[in-house]
């Protein structure tokens, strides 16, 4: 425990951070950002879900590790030594894919960015400051976007729509409104192989059959020539979920340019569940993986005769 004066040191410490820092964001990084910011066109949960279901198109997400590693290669290039996620090691060639599909704008493939860096107090507590804080890093990605006059972006948070939210009044009607996504859909889940999408729960429950292709569930990208060589092989006339981490930003939009529906619904599963927890944190879920705590990186098999079954395919 800290003495008195080692308290008030830390105190100080952080009341000159949040001072120093909050001036230079205020004053040099926000004069900057300004004009990019109020150009950007970004839909809304509810607005992304509804637009989607209206077009009928794929659905490609940037969260806030996909927008680092974009980040680095704009300042860096080639070099190494990035920590981005537990997940998913720094790759230049994963980092110019994410580049293309960020300023894409295609019409069959909607790209998501998280709609607070419109309007940051749709996040509270630390969910907010860590975006506050991490929008500055991402100006590299902020000018492509602006030079390049995308028309319009979903929000890439509508899968992340419990933990910290403040904006969604009714979670039973937006689940309901969610879930209109796959209605009556034959859906094949391609996801790491212990995510266990719908497993112990009805977030799945009006699709009209499920299928599964597991796919590894770190570092995924280093398999993707084997993975799209997989995919051209499956059925068009199926709705494709995916939950992949960076790797799905990317194959959603090439599998939409193939002919597919598919869709990065990356934590939905794990925020339904800490719904139906009642979770004030995040948590470990039992038998799925969560890749944001150490005890939810979970290597146990899942010996459930309807899983089990349900599985087409793997690359492990």
């Amino acid at each position: 425990m800290m003495g008195r004066a080692e308290q008030i040191w830390s105190d100080t410490k952080f009341f000159l951070y949040k001072l120093i820092y909050g001036t230079y964001y205020k004053y040099v990084i926000y004069i900057k950002a300004r004009k990019m910011r109020n150009a950007l066109c970004i839909l809304n949960s509810e607005q992304t879900i509804k637009y989607v279901l209206e077009h009928r198109c794929s659905l490609s997400r940037f969260g806030d590790g996909e927008m680092s590693m974009i980040a680095h290669y704009l300042r860096h290039g080639s070099k190494t030594g990035l920590n981005i996620d537990t997940f998913q090691q720094y790759d230049e060639r994963l980092a110019k894919r994410l580049l293309e599909v960020v300023l894409s704008d295609k019409p069959n493939c909607l790209v998501c960015l998280p709609y607070l860096y419109k309007k940051f107090s749709v996040y509270k507590g630390y969910e907010r400051f860590h975006f506050e804080r991490e929008f500055p890093f991402y100006m590299p990605l902020w000018e492509k976007i602006y030079a390049n006059k995308i028309s319009m972006f979903g929000d890439a948070c509508l899968t992340r729509f419990w933990h910290s939210r403040t904006d969604i009044a009714d979670y039973g009607q937006y689940i309901h409104l969610m879930k209109q996504l796959w209605d009556n859909r034959d859906v094949t889940f391609l996801e790491g192989e212990k995510s266990r999408l719908g497993v112990g729960n009805d977030l799945f429950d009006n699709v009209r059959s499920i299928q599964r292709f597991l796919l590894p569930p770190t570092n995924a990208f280093s398999r993707y020539d084997e993975i799209i060589a997989a995919v051209k092989r499956l059925p068009k006339d199926r709705l494709y979920l995916l939950a992949l981490g960076h790797t799905a930003t990317v194959l959603a939009y090439d599998m939409a340019q193939m002919g597919f529906q598919a869709m990065d619904v990356g934590h939905v599963d794990i925020e339904y569940e800490w719904m139906l927890m009642g979770a004030k944190d995040k948590v470990a879920v039992p038998n799925k993986y969560v890749n944001e705590l150490p005890e939810g990186r979970i290597t146990t098999e899942l010996d459930d005769p309807v899983y089990l079954s349900q599985i087409i395919g793997r690359i492990k």
